[in-house]
């Protein structure tokens, strides 16, 4: 079972899809890497929020401006997202509009995919109802203060330890954890996005799309 953790980091939030950073780990059920803590930096090719720059941004503005644009990373991206088993993060909402709005900005296909968000997930249990954020999760899950803070790959490692620790504290494992909170799972595409594909699909194999409830009234 290959399980990947993901976390971004974004420009300005006020320009749709201005990644700067993607950062994941990947392993198997029992939690041991297999693939090893990375950052991919990204070029967002757009003007920064000052704050960002200025509080957030964990690396040299010089070193994110040499790094290729989003669309470089497109098929790596997709081979992550798209062919992992389990795709999991933290008030994903954010990512995966951000993820969409890079591809419409680059004339790429938008990545499709289902993302458990742990965020759902520890509001479900309510072990800890004081928590919150990332940080408050993963300290009152596993009494472990987060290493580096507003790095993409930090925040995924974070993001496998309050997994890891939630499945200890509750004698489970993650495709337990998946089965059980169906519910936290959020498509990457939202519903008209999905819709249109599976209506594409068909008219391409020969049969009749859903009816437009739209039309009947």
């Amino acid at each position: 079972m290959k399980i990947l953790f993901f976390d971004m980091e974004f420009a300005n939030g006020k320009i749709p899809g201005s990644v700067y950073s993607f950062g994941y780990v990947r392993t198997d059920r029992n939690f041991r890497l297999t693939d090893p803590q990375t950052d991919l930096l990204i070029n967002p090719d757009c003007e920064w929020n000052d704050y960002v720059r200025r509080n957030i941004l964990a690396y040299q503005m010089s070193t994110v401006k040499q790094a290729s644009l989003f669309s470089a990373y497109y098929k790596r991206l997709k081979k992550l997202l798209c062919r992992s088993d389990l795709v999991v993060g933290f008030a994903v909402k954010n990512d995966t509009t951000a993820l969409r709005k890079a591809c419409e900005r680059y004339g790429l296909k938008p990545l499709s995919f289902r993302c458990l968000d742990l965020e759902r997930v520890c509001r479900s249990l309510r072990d800890y109802p004081q928590a919150h954020g990332l940080d408050g999760y993963v300290r009152a899950y596993t009494g472990i203060d987060p290493a580096n803070r507003h790095r993409s790959d930090g925040d995924a490692y974070a993001t496998m330890l309050l997994l890891k620790g939630i499945c200890e504290k509750h004698g489970v494992d993650a495709r337990d954890v998946a089965k059980i909170y169906a519910a936290a799972f959020m498509d990457s595409l939202p519903q008209e996005m999905q819709e249109g594909k599976r209506g594409k699909r068909a008219a391409q194999e020969g049969e009749p799309a859903a009816p437009d409830k739209a039309a009947k009234r």
